[in-house]
């Protein structure tokens, strides 16, 4: 065995002891996400040796597990629940809550980007400002909500349904912004948007394949169909990203696709997806994020006074658009839910690195951000299990 996975075996080992010794605290009950996170922080201290080319190495891993994580949750979206009720009197339809409570996290942080933008002297676009607060974290959201065994609920359907339109529109428009700022012709932005497209026309010809006589049984068992998946998730993730888009947007889309249509063993490739994913890729993902961290940036006086603001900013503008959900699911669920959704990680530490590449960020004030997003990855499924523990019956 050599070093290097000798090195692997044991980071995963630490890190599952790790993250179940700190999810036994009393009353914390921190999430496996953040436990991994705070791993990841840890392994900084060199508790865990590592050489610069292994940490490339775990590092590479990890945006798979990151591709791999949006594949699972754009999977686990039930599409009926997506469609609006038909019957008089019942509670609106997760999509419509979702699309809600995200419009008024969008228009609330477009007029307090640019109040940002006004009080600081740092170069900072206002527009990629608002993108980046309306984003919410996928990857922290769906195991938390798969832990606390309310995803199934129409209020965790609800949650979940919010996190995907807030994921998926800001990365469309992420990509369309950094489009027009590298490139604005039309033409450049329309290649952006031809991952979507693509993903349609790849559903509609596997419909119809399907209802050729005999193509199920040619279809092959579970194994084979995570095989078949995964080299559909290779080809649209390379398309994304070659077209100028995001992959974690092509990743979304494939599981969307699974989702969306019927076949045999669907259960069984789902548990193979969750075991592959949250039993290796996955976690790598969170200890990466944990060991990137740049502590250093903590020393310059001019971020660290912004990150109180900032904190702040990122929970009312998820908090306050949130109590729409109120007349649906009581109260505290509805804080516990905007609570949740103002969980950021991945989405906003990649797209303040883009803002800083395309000038519409300074570093500083990206280094700001991306702390934001640790802080608020932590805290919001902690304050998401206190807050809504005993208001479960109200998501039901």
């Amino acid at each position: 065995m050599n070093d290097t996975l000798f090195l692997f075996l044991l980071v995963l080992a630490a890190s599952f002891g790790f993250s179940t010794l700190l999810s036994k605290i009393p009353l914390l009950r921190i999430p496996t996400t953040v436990s991994y996170m705070i791993f990841g922080m840890v392994m900084q201290s060199r508790v865990v040796p590592m050489t610069q080319s292994e940490t490339v190495w775990l590092n590479h891993l990890a945006d798979f597990g990151l591709l791999f994580l949006m594949y699972i949750s754009g999977m686990e979206v039930d599409i009926h629940k997506l469609r609006p009720s038909r019957h008089k009197g019942d509670a609106p339809s997760a999509l419509y809550l979702g699309l809600a409570t995200f419009t008024g996290t969008l228009l609330l942080t477009f007029g307090i980007s640019f109040l940002v933008v006004h009080l600081t002297s740092s170069t900072i676009d206002p527009y990629m400002l608002t993108l980046l607060f309306a984003t919410t974290s996928l990857g922290v959201i769906l195991p938390v909500l798969e832990e606390t065994h309310v995803l199934d609920k129409p209020f965790g359907q609800t949650l979940l349904t919010s996190a995907l339109i807030a994921d998926f529109l800001t990365m469309l428009l992420i990509s369309l912004f950094v489009s027009t700022r590298t490139d604005s012709s039309f033409g450049h932005v329309l290649m952006t948007l031809a991952i979507i497209p693509f993903a349609a026309m790849v559903y509609v010809l596997l419909r119809a394949i399907q209802r050729v006589p005999g193509m199920r049984r040619l279809a092959g068992d579970a194994q084979l169909r995570v095989r078949a998946i995964l080299a559909l998730l290779s080809i649209t993730v390379a398309l994304a990203d070659s077209t100028g888009a995001e992959p974690i947007l092509g990743a979304f889309l494939v599981g969307m696709m699974v989702s969306a249509m019927p076949f045999a063993f669907k259960d069984k490739l789902r548990d193979y997806s969750h075991g592959i994913g949250y039993g290796f890729f996955i976690p790598l993902f969170f200890i990466s994020v944990g060991l990137d961290f740049d502590f250093h940036g903590l020393a310059l006086s001019e971020t660290l006074l912004w990150i109180p603001v900032l904190v702040g900013i990122a929970f009312a503008v998820k908090l306050i658009p949130a109590m729409q959900l109120i007349p649906y699911f009581g109260l505290r669920n509805a804080f516990a839910a905007g609570f949740l959704l103002s969980a950021r990680l991945s989405l906003i530490a990649a797209a303040a690195q883009m803002g800083v590449r395309i000038g519409a960020l300074s570093q500083q004030f990206a280094d700001a951000v991306i702390l934001v997003a640790i802080v608020t990855s932590m805290v919001s499924p902690i304050l998401f299990v206190v807050v809504g523990k005993h208001a479960e019956s109200a998501a039901e």
